[in-house]
């Protein structure tokens, strides 16, 4: 969400909210928002669907029931600056197990796969004959901050009662937060059953948002929330990427 647009919130002190900027402020995370590019020289390489750029050594994903779909590619040179733990350049590129019959769930284990690829490969789009929908959307970036927005994920007794009902409600209406896809920042959902972090170094990838364009729907219309250790999107490695949609 914009931090300007938070601030102000806070500062219209319903529920004495203004009373907690500090706390809220302590539980900021950064994030980047995911829009549609609607201008022609914002479009980069950064996308929803159609064919992925990959190196060309690259060797197309295969679960048990077929191949993996391409959902996004995002190339994070085009994200601009921002204090985040993401790689500064490479193209992050995004597939799941996702097929018409739904034979693959979101806890799956592998149900998606990301990769890091190198710009500098001269990357090259792949045209895989199982998907010939090549419908895509340019996409762009804007760094913003995220705060928790389900009761659960508030672990400490920062707000009272009606604060976090606020908060967790009419702020998140407030900011357009149900309506967002985004990159880190906290993960949101509709129910979420199981939580795949298994400890406090699990942290928010990415949380998409069901498309219904690219027929993608998770969970009765929810989000797509994929999971990393800390420790490893610190050495860039995205072998170990957890799922879930709620």
């Amino acid at each position: 969400m914009d931090i300007n647009r938070l601030e102000e919130i806070i500062k219209e002190g319903k529920y004495d909210l203004h009373k907690k900027e500090d706390y809220l402020k302590s539980i900021m995370l950064p994030a980047i928002q995911i829009t549609q590019a609607n201008v022609f020289d914002q479009k980069g390489l950064s996308k929803y669907g159609g064919d992925p750029d990959v190196p060309k050594n690259f060797k197309w994903p295969k679960h048990q029931y077929g191949d993996y779909r391409f959902i996004a590619q995002f190339n994070l040179s085009e994200i601009p600056t921002a204090n985040t733990l993401l790689p500064k350049k490479g193209m992050l590129s995004i597939f799941i197990a996702y097929d018409d019959e739904n034979n693959m769930s979101w806890t799956d284990k592998d149900y998606a796969k990301v990769f890091l690829f190198d710009i500098d490969e001269n990357l090259e789009p792949y045209n895989n004959p199982n998907f010939p929908d090549k419908y895509f959307l340019d996409v762009v970036f804007k760094p913003e901050v995220d705060i928790p927005f389900k009761p659960e994920l508030y672990k400490e007794k920062g707000l009272n009662k009606r604060q976090l009902a606020y908060v967790c409600d009419k702020v998140s209406d407030q900011t357009d937060k149900r309506y967002k896809s985004y990159l880190l920042g906290y993960p949101f959902y509709n129910v979420l059953n199981e939580d795949p972090r298994e400890s406090d170094d699990w942290i928010s990838l990415l949380t998409l948002r069901s498309n219904s364009g690219f027929g993608l729907n998770w969970n009765n219309r929810g989000f797509l929330m994929l999971f990393i250790e800390k420790s490893r999107l610190e050495k860039c490695d995205f072998s170990n990427v957890k799922s879930n949609a709620g």
